[in-house]
């Protein structure tokens, strides 16, 4: 069975997806070796779970049998976000991106489905042992720059991966061929180091240590942080490929309410139902209660000093 490319890709913008790239299942030799590197270097810090299934990343059709096709597709959260006391990440600051895109995503597939009824696929965003940048950039939808995100040229780096993976033959694009070339700004601009061209040294990187660390936030990390309470976003903001980009026409990711009313003294207070409750529509409530108080505490008694 093929599909037809150009089809599924005029339905997916008018399904309300930003672009959408096509590709065969297969990742390229030399990002699997990269990944297999990074991995045995300990780069991945306390992140465990990116060290399993290592040979799904590398064969896909061990999700979804015959695999043949990537249909790799991106949804932009760039938002004009006012001056933050306590400082969120972008990506979290309105509803939980895994649950809008796979409700888009969902609809999507069901929607390929009616057209080609013998299509077997799965759908992935940030779920399962999938290289999602690599195939976006081999389906023609960015580069992966020095800050390790990718790069879309209409919309730069602030942006969610969501892709379909299935057992239908098809068209596929071309890899985008763009690079940073000379700039280093995203590597100078990291206040801890974490970048370099090994990639992303997550024991350094203030996102993980506020979002993915379970424990204390080693003292190095810990001394260069100002306001972040929930990731961080100057790796992207000082990159000149994220210039004049346009707002994400996505409402879900504009800040919600629960952010706009983020009080440290309430959260504290709050029982874990009502964390729960009050959270679990947004990505803070991956880190848990616990460590958003530990991350308040520390930034409150910056402000004191």
């Amino acid at each position: 069975m093929k599909i037809n490319s150009k089809l599924v890709k005029k339905l997916a913008l008018e399904h309300g997806f930003d672009d959408c790239g096509i590709t065969n299942s297969l990742p390229p030799e030399k990002d699997v070796l990269f990944y297999e590197k990074w991995i045995s270097s300990g780069k991945n810090a306390g992140m465990d779970y990116l060290t399993r299934n290592i040979k799904i990343r590398k064969n896909p059709t061990l999700l979804v049998p015959e695999a043949k096709t990537v249909i790799s597709l991106i949804l932009s959260y760039n938002i004009n976000s006012a001056n933050q006391k306590y400082f969120i990440s972008k990506y979290a600051r309105g509803k939980d991106y895994h649950h809008v895109m796979k409700s888009k995503l969902k609809s999507f597939e069901q929607k390929l489905k009616n057209l080609y009824p013998d299509l077997n696929s799965r759908i992935f965003t940030d779920s399962a042992p999938v290289l999602e940048r690599v195939f976006a950039r081999e389906a023609g939808l960015g580069f992966i720059g020095k800050n390790t995100c990718l790069i879309h040229p209409k919309y730069g780096s602030f942006i969610f991966i969501g892709e379909i993976i299935c057992d239908a033959e098809a068209e596929y694009d071309q890899a985008t061929k763009g690079e940073c070339g000379d700039c280093n700004l995203c590597l100078t601009a990291c206040p801890v180091g974490a970048l370099s061209r090994f990639g992303l040294d997550a024991n350094k990187c203030i996102s993980y240590h506020t979002i993915e660390n379970p424990g204390e936030i080693p003292e190095y990390t810990a001394n260069k942080i100002k306001n972040q309470v929930f990731g961080c976003d100057i790796c992207q903001d000082v990159c000149p490929f994220n210039e004049n980009k346009p707002i994400s026409k996505h409402k879900e990711f504009y800040d919600s309410e629960t952010i706009k009313s983020l009080n440290p003294k309430k959260l504290e207070n709050m029982t874990n139902s009502q964390f729960k409750k009050h959270f679990i529509s947004t990505s803070l409530y991956r880190a848990g209660k616990r460590k958003l108080v530990e991350n308040f505490k520390l930034v409150e008694n910056k402000m004191t000093k």
